[in-house]
């Protein structure tokens, strides 16, 4: 199973890049990670569409109107992991109307293969797209190890264009059943302060709009909602965003569900990726192609907090002294490196309290005991 090979994933373009512990699949059309499993088991902790996905070429806007008019051609090919890039978040009215990307162009094109390949010790998938409208270009290599338990994610980002431009640049983790379970699957952010969505959802979103809150406990219209718990009530929905906290540590997001005994988490710069966005959908959106029966799980990190219109970021100001944008200078390339992990662990984890960073290693400790899991990396 070690390397880099050409797949289908549920009739769509996919590779499958895999080594003697983890093995992942990346699609084409949008360039999701749509598949993350321990070696040889059927659990994929990352969020699979109930409804029928389709390449993003495919898409027509008016033989395909059942995924919606704002979300539909996002909707039509979307899976697992996807990158928000130039844009993260709504479409005004007036970008709908002209047939405007939800989340920005990324997730939305065509990628290209542009490396892949296998070693002794090693596998790796170079892949990439261009943004015509933003003036972009986005890069991303995917790489394994034999014996580690990590992916290894370089990304790079470049301004094509001779002016400074606003970024939105942000990971869109979206995990699904059968890890997510309410009131058993949890997640652990490094996180004090936080904000509800400026504005409510919908009659079954679960919190008061445009609220702060200390983390993990968020405002209910009756009570305090914990947010680091997945709802273990139907249907509802919710959106809110915490700021990542400077620390010895790394910045992090890892989800657990003791239940299946497995972890899936993911490890980066908070100076890169201060924010992360939390939305849960639990059967609460009626609308197609949600039709009430979609569970899905979005945690979300990269450098804006919330997902509102693309105006609305730039003019909104910073939030609790952090901008909600980054600006790339003209010509300029950004670059991040960050990792994932997909473990086993016991009945009894009670969730990790910070993950820390030497030569080589993530070491993750867990909360309330001194237990910790090590993971070597594949370089520093």
């Amino acid at each position: 199973m070690f390397g880099c090979d050409t797949v289908t994933f549920h009739g769509r373009r996919a590779v499958r890049i895999a080594n003697d512990r983890l093995e992942l699949t990346v699609l084409l059309g949008g360039g999701h990670i749509a598949r993350m499993s321990l070696a040889g088991t059927d659990v994929n902790p990352l969020w699979e569409p109930p409804w029928t996905t389709m390449e993003p070429e495919e898409y027509d806007p008016v033989k395909n109107a059942d995924y919606g008019p704002s979300e539909g051609r996002l909707l039509a090919s979307l899976a697992g992991q996807s990158l928000c890039l130039d844009h993260f978040g709504e479409l005004s009215a007036a970008e709908v109307a002209a047939g405007a990307y939800f989340h920005g162009e990324a997730p939305n094109l065509t990628w290209e293969v542009l490396d892949r390949g296998t070693q002794q010790d090693s596998c790796w998938l170079t892949y990439g797209v261009d943004l015509p409208e933003a003036g972009v270009r986005f890069r991303r290599k995917v790489s394994l190890q034999s014996l580690r338990s990590t992916v290894c994610f370089d990304e790079e980002v470049t301004n094509l264009r001779r002016r400074d431009i606003p970024l939105e640049y942000q990971q869109h983790v979206t995990l699904g059943p059968p890890f997510v379970e309410g009131g058993v699957t949890r997640v652990d952010i490094p996180a004090v302060k936080g904000r509800t969505s400026p504005r409510t959802l919908g009659p079954v979103d679960r919190l008061k709009p445009d609220q702060d809150f200390a983390w993990p406990l968020a405002p209910g219209f009756k009570t305090d909602i914990p947010v680091n718990v997945f709802s273990p009530k139907a249907p509802s929905y919710s959106l809110c965003t915490v700021l990542q906290e400077p620390n010895n540590g790394e910045a992090f997001i890892v989800a657990s569900n003791p239940r299946l005994g497995l972890m899936l988490g993911y490890a980066f710069s908070r100076g890169m990726f201060p924010w992360t966005a939390l939305w849960e959908e639990n059967c609460g959106t009626t609308d197609s192609p949600y039709n009430g029966r979609t569970r899905a799980w979005g945690i979300e990190f990269g450098t804006t907090p919330l997902p509102t219109t693309r105006m609305e970021n730039l003019s909104s100001g910073p939030l609790f002294g952090m901008p909600r944008f980054m600006v790339l200078p003209a010509r300029s390339v950004v670059r991040a490196t960050y990792w994932a992990f997909l473990l086993a662990i016991p009945a009894d984890w009670q969730g990790v309290k910070e993950i820390l960073r030497s030569t080589r290693k993530l070491t993750i400790c867990e909360a309330g005991s001194k237990r910790q899991m090590e993971l070597l990396l594949d370089r520093e």
